[in-house]
């Protein structure tokens, strides 16, 4: 794609950009199927190999929360992004985060969307913009969560508009299956996606590194990695009439002051007694028994974080809960914690 108000060649601008191109990594896949916690994974061992990401964060109501569960000192500048669809309600600010991400101090780009977001409005934007947005080449990684890959719902087309438009996937919680399982679990995975890719942590580290250490390589040029073949499978045309996306857009989220301190009980009673339509809920506090830090509940559908994590300081992030779903009662949800942190 030419742009028109450019006085450079194809060949002038492609030597300016490889001056400060830098790698992306989008990584997708619904509701609490772990994708905070792959991101603080790679975010660790690419530190240790001395690579230092620049990251976005989406969520719905508050991506503070997510923000705070990671450690400052592997990363090079963390940007949250609240918005429930990106592409529709904060495209233009997800470009200018993006855009200052290719000009800092960071190796490569780690997009994290929230769960319901529809990514392929996404590619098409990064497609559109290449040329005002230096990063390639652009990987999708897709986290799939082994325990519900089978489950079939009103949101299944959703789930697998993410795989589909993704060049790789990873499998979290696989170790709660037996092996038959999943195996079994992985090859329909395969079959309904072919073209994607299988990846563990070492492997994405693995493919991240490579390319990052090639461009200090003077004979480096940038190469299409990813096949856009995932774009062909995928409904592009006039994505808001996509009926898939449109699923995206059925989520809403809501946000709960909480007391700055509560004990222990009560705030996992709390986050056990919300109802199975809160599909994804988040609370960030401290505790009564624990001081020194804050502390991150989590809730997926019907199952609760078995302990919480403790997380960074943010002293601009109050204390507060976040529930996402489909149909949230939040008169219901503020006489819930009202009733379990009262006192």
């Amino acid at each position: 794609m030419r742009n028109e108000g450019s006085h450079l060649s194809d060949d002038s601008h492609r030597s300016v950009l490889m001056t400060s191109i830098k790698p992306l990594l989008m990584i997708t896949g619904f509701l609490g199927a772990g994708k905070t916690t792959l991101l603080r994974n790679l975010l660790v061992q690419l530190h240790q190999r001395e690579i230092l990401a620049d990251v976005i964060l989406n969520d719905f109501t508050n991506a503070d929360i997510d923000v705070a569960t990671l450690d400052g000192a592997t990363l090079a500048s963390v940007a949250p992004l609240a918005a429930g669809c990106a592409c529709c309600d904060s495209l233009e600010e997800l470009v200018l985060l993006c855009k200052a991400a290719a000009s800092g101090k960071g190796d490569l780009l780690l997009i994290e969307l929230n769960g319901t977001a529809d990514p392929l409005a996404l590619l098409e934007t990064f497609t559109l913009l290449e040329k005002r947005l230096p990063l390639f080449p652009r990987w999708q990684v897709c986290v799939i969560d082994a325990r519900r890959w089978e489950e079939e719902d009103a949101l299944t087309l959703l789930k697998r508009r993410q795989l589909e438009t993704s060049g790789f996937w990873y499998l979290s919680h696989g170790d709660q299956l037996q092996p038959e399982a999943l195996e079994r679990i992985r090859g329909s995975i395969s079959r309904f996606s072919e073209h994607a890719v299988a990846s563990s942590v070492d492997e994405l580290i693995g493919l991240l590194q490579h390319e990052i250490n090639g461009r200090q390589d003077p004979s480096w040029t940038p190469k299409p990695i990813q096949s856009t073949s995932s774009l062909k499978t995928a409904k592009s045309s006039q994505t808001h009439r996509d009926p898939v996306h449109a699923l995206s857009h059925r989520f809403t989220g809501c946000q709960f002051a909480l007391p700055e301190s509560v004990g222990l009980q009560p705030m996992k009673a709390l986050i056990k007694a919300l109802p199975s339509w809160v599909l994804r809920a988040k609370a960030l506090v401290r505790l009564h028994d624990k001081p020194g830090c804050r502390w991150l509940f989590e809730k997926v559908g019907k199952e609760s974080l078995i302990s919480p994590i403790p997380s960074q300081e943010l002293l601009k992030t109050p204390a507060s809960l976040m529930c996402i779903g489909a149909q949230l009662n939040p008169d219901e949800l503020q006489q819930l914690v009202t009733s379990h942190l009262r006192g």
